[in-house]
């Protein structure tokens, strides 16, 4: 499943990755989990325009899509 944009406030999104993990095959270990999520079209744009506004930050997971 493709993994959808979601629009993040620092300290959700700092609290999410430190209670939300997933465990990584490949590694070993525990990992922050990215949530999946479908979103319209309409809120992919939005949160596209926050960025190109400079209104909002894209943010790579590490660990990407899985």
């Amino acid at each position: 499943m493709k993994q959808a944009p979601h629009i993040w406030r620092l300290d959700n999104l700092i609290g999410w990755c430190n209670s939300t993990r997933s465990f990584d095959e490949k590694t070993g270990i525990w990992v922050p989990a990215r949530p999946f999520g479908f979103f319209p079209l309409r809120h992919r744009l939005k949160a596209a325009w926050l960025v190109f506004t400079g209104k909002a930050d894209a943010l790579l997971w590490k660990w990407g899509d899985k």
